[in-house]
């Protein structure tokens, strides 16, 4: 016995007619996500390619936010206050090869290196 799922899409494609009338739906759903049906389900969901990087950039912005915050936080607790803070992360750092962690924060990567270095000034750790 199969549970009906929800629809979340205005444009439907059954799976049997993706070879021949995908292109057309996709063209007619104006960027927005088209459910591929079976037996009156949503199977999966198709997106065009554009939706779906904005899509991605929004997901990598909002990590991005996330992991600056929770640097942020650490810093305040490490330094005290956010003078102190802004001030250390304007410095340049020998443990970042002489690079302001205020211009690492930019990707992913670098936030992590700055991160790592406060828990590793945080639990005494010479850099």
């Amino acid at each position: 016995m199969s549970t009906k799922r929800k629809n979340y899409s205005e444009k439907c494609i059954d799976i049997h007619d993706i070879e021949n009338s995908l292109d057309l739906v996709m063209n007619e759903s104006k960027g927005s996500p088209v459910a591929v049906m079976k037996d009156g389900n949503p199977v999966f969901y198709c997106v065009p390619a554009d939706t779906y990087a904005a899509i991605l950039e929004l997901v990598d912005a909002s990590e991005m936010r996330k992991l600056n915050e929770s640097v942020h936080q650490l810093g305040l607790e490490l330094f005290g206050d956010e003078d102190k803070w802004k001030s250390w992360i304007k410095t340049p750092v020998q443990a970042l090869g002489g690079k302001l962690p205020e211009s690492m924060m930019v990707t992913k990567e670098g936030i992590n290196r700055v991160r790592d270095l406060l828990g590793q000034i945080s639990h005494g750790v010479v850099v």
